[in-house]
């Protein structure tokens, strides 16, 4: 694991790009006095599970990096180490407002008062976690812009035909695999060979994996029959199959543009088949209420595109004229 951040004599030092930091135990122990006896032990484990949550997410960003092939992860690493640091000071903050029960509970304190203190500490400990969570989601769209290899394959990725052509491709010989494997357990079930004598003909006759083969051979309780059942994957080349006609009609329709005048000005609805999205271009920022029709027609704001778009298909396209529809209602009222 890359190591961005370490603890050392009750002491974190962070460093990474341009920024670093060092947080004394000593400087944050004051913030938990109401909450614990020990209030050093407590800071201390604030450290230890700041520097992990640190070093994890450089670690995270540096493999994400390493398979896209991608030049210095180092900025990224940078930008979530700045601002986890702020929402954990943040944190530590409303958790220096707070009272432990010893205190709340044998004297005459605002308890109510104290709840809602609580509450915000507890919030705000959800911040470090939701930003966690959003910041590896955000890296990983940067690293795989058109998805990861073990990700659905998007309509947008540019290779998604030559993707989905492969997948089918791979799917069809799987099937082939599972043919001959079947054949091969008939054939040995007759002769009464054992589970490990299969194993080893189909993954020397086939080339599956013995994992995959003793999936074949291996009874599980709620089985009565061995063998591989290749239905499932010939759902999968059929519902692929389909996919790949309609991908392949969208790029020969072409980019398709008209513009459409409103109350708002001229708007633009844009079919661009590159990203898969169909576009509605406006003049300047919509309305309220036009923002609204927008949304509810499924519809999002791009600012790397400067357009509100949604996926490209028969739906969006339905959905663009929803959308006019109602913009030229409003401007006729």
């Amino acid at each position: 694991m890359m190591k961005i951040a370490m603890v050392e004599n009750r002491s974190l030092a962070i460093v990474t790009g341009t920024f670093a930091a060092n947080i004394a135990a000593k400087d944050i122990e004051h913030q938990f006095d109401a909450l614990t006896h020990f209030p050093d032990r407590r800071a201390n484990a604030e450290l230890d599970e700041l520097a992990h949550r640190l070093n994890e997410f450089a670690g995270y960003v540096v493999e994400l990096w390493e398979k896209a092939s991608a030049p210095n992860p180092e900025p990224e690493i940078e930008a979530f180490t700045r601002r986890h640091v702020e929402l954990t000071r943040r944190y530590w903050a409303a958790e220096s407002r707070c009272m432990n029960w010893f205190i709340t509970g044998s004297a005459r304190f605002p308890v109510a008062r104290n709840e809602k203190r609580m509450k915000i500490s507890d919030a705000r400990r959800a911040d470090l976690a939701a930003h966690s969570a959003a910041a590896r989601k955000a890296v990983k769209r940067k690293a795989f812009p058109h998805g990861a290899d073990d990700e659905p394959i998007r309509s947008g990725d540019p290779s998604a035909l030559q993707r989905i052509m492969a997948k089918i491709e791979d799917l069809a010989l799987s099937i082939d695999k599972m043919k001959a494997a079947n054949s091969i357990i008939r054939r040995m079930e007759k002769d009464g060979a054992d589970d490990a004598a299969m194993i080893a003909a189909i993954v020397a006759q086939t080339g599956l994996s013995a994992e995959v083969a003793a999936r074949g051979v291996v009874l599980a309780d709620w089985q009565w029959k061995r063998g591989f059942d290749p239905a499932g994957n010939r759902a999968e080349i059929r519902r692929l199959q389909g996919r790949l006609k309609s991908l392949t009609r969208m790029h020969e329709r072409g980019t398709q543009s008209q513009e459409v005048e409103t109350q708002a000005g001229a708007v633009e609805i844009k079919e661009n088949p590159d990203i898969a999205r169909i576009q509605m271009i406006f003049p300047g920022k919509p309305d309220e209420t036009t923002r609204r029709a927008l949304k509810a027609n499924g519809f999002r704001w791009s600012p790397s595109q400067g357009a509100w778009q949604r996926h490209l298909n028969e739906a969006g396209r339905w959905a663009a004229e929803r959308v006019m529809k109602a913009i030229s209602a409003k401007g006729a009222a």
